[in-house]
């Protein structure tokens, strides 16, 4: 996994397998979501507010800030657990229709269309 992680995500592999093994979620799963929110650890999200999973305030105060990357990672699989895998969520395509829907308020310009296509690339990739 690490040899695919790039920009901030940089040797971080481990931690997203730490995480993901913590709460038995498919690492490849995981790994692919994180590369395709954050181009790979080029995003502002990820450099600046150690956010890997475009995870969003519940208070509607627009991105939350983790203090470190592994505290990002661990919040994203968590989320990923508990209201997508827990919720009989576990295909790529039945996670997108709740994480990234199509024509979302959040999503201005219509990237959501290619989330699926986009995590599913990472995915195989990463199984390969």
């Amino acid at each position: 996994m690490d040899d695919m992680l790039s920009g901030v995500l940089s040797g971080y592999g481990g931690a997203v397998e730490k995480s993901a093994n913590k709460y038995g979620v498919d690492p490849a799963l995981v790994a692919a979501i994180i590369m395709h929110e954050t181009g790979n650890g080029s995003s502002n999200a990820a450099r600046n507010k150690n956010n890997v999973g475009g995870m969003m305030d519940p208070k509607g105060g627009g991105l939350m800030t983790f203090k470190s990357l592994e505290a990002g990672i661990d919040a994203m699989v968590s989320n990923i657990k508990r209201n997508y895998i827990d919720a009989g969520l576990t295909s790529i395509d039945a996670i997108q229709r709740k994480y990234a829907p199509i024509g979302a308020k959040n999503d201005p310009n219509g990237l959501n269309k290619n989330w699926t296509k986009g995590v599913t690339s990472y995915y195989n990739a990463l199984r390969g």
